[in-house]
């Protein structure tokens, strides 16, 4: 009873402050596509002279397309991960002034429900309760992420759980549409991005007269963490997953294009 209640206080003091500014294969895979990640996106700050890597025409070109998305994905997650407390009003606002890409920030309690917010009336309808979910082998202070539809457009949200005694006390969410991202690609147009369940961002084609359509991306991603998806009378395409707080994002392009 007594770490119940020291939760839902540190919980109502974290509210207060911010509102005053307003499975195997799943393992396997995420392993592979961290491989792939390490090795073309986000390479880790070792030097070799002998370490050369070579892409072909289209893995190069979409590598290229994701590189400084990627970037700005990393430093946020950093951010979030650097918290050692929830904050106050005036550093919730530091935060999204060093992140003008993001829609906003929130405070959502140990059940799911929307707390303080910065806007205080988000535009968008979103369902917390996601987050209370931990993907696979992640641990209770993991990023976690949940991605949606919505009349407005699809939403990410990025969120930073607060512990206190293995007790969920509150999770900070950072919410973001993928659209704000594509200054960062050298050309969005030629960039197809979704998750397993909804299509973020489709270039300039319809997304439908492409082979990535066709893929059950809720089966495929359970083995594979990259691939070419090819289709009779259409122009192969190569994708990638990049994972954002467990969830895995695909990102493709035309296999032929650099």
């Amino acid at each position: 009873m007594r770490k119940l209640l020291n939760a839902c206080i540190c919980f109502i003091f974290a509210l207060a402050a911010f509102s005053m500014s307003g499975c195997l294969g799943f393992n396997e895979t995420y392993k592979s596509g961290k491989r792939f990640y390490n090795t073309h996106i986000n390479r880790p700050s070792t030097f070799s002279t002998d370490d050369a890597v070579v892409l072909e025409s289209g893995k190069r070109g979409l590598v290229q397309r994701v590189m400084n998305i990627d970037m700005e994905l990393t430093k946020l997650e950093k951010a979030l991960d650097a918290l050692a407390m929830p904050p106050d009003g005036n550093d919730a606002a530091e935060f999204l002034r060093r992140f003008p890409w993001l829609s906003g920030l929130a405070m959502v309690s140990p059940d799911g429900e929307l707390g303080a917010s910065i806007p205080a009336a988000p535009l968008k309808n979103l369902d917390y309760a996601p987050l209370l979910q931990l993907a696979p082998k992640a641990l209770p202070r993991d990023l976690r992420c949940s991605i949606q539809d919505t009349p407005l457009g699809p939403e990410i949200i990025i969120a930073r759980p607060f512990l206190q005694e293995n007790n969920l006390v509150v999770i900070l969410a950072a919410t973001f549409d993928f659209r704000a991202l594509l200054p960062f690609a050298g050309t969005p147009d030629d960039l197809v991005v979704r998750s397993a369940d909804v299509l973020l961002w489709s270039g300039n084609r319809d997304y439908a007269s492409t082979p990535l359509a066709a893929i059950d991306w809720s089966r495929e991603l359970k083995s594979n963490s990259d691939g070419i998806a090819s289709g009779k009378d259409m122009a192969p395409m190569i994708w990638i997953t990049r994972y954002i707080g467990g969830v895995p994002v695909i990102f493709a392009s035309d296999a032929a294009k650099d």
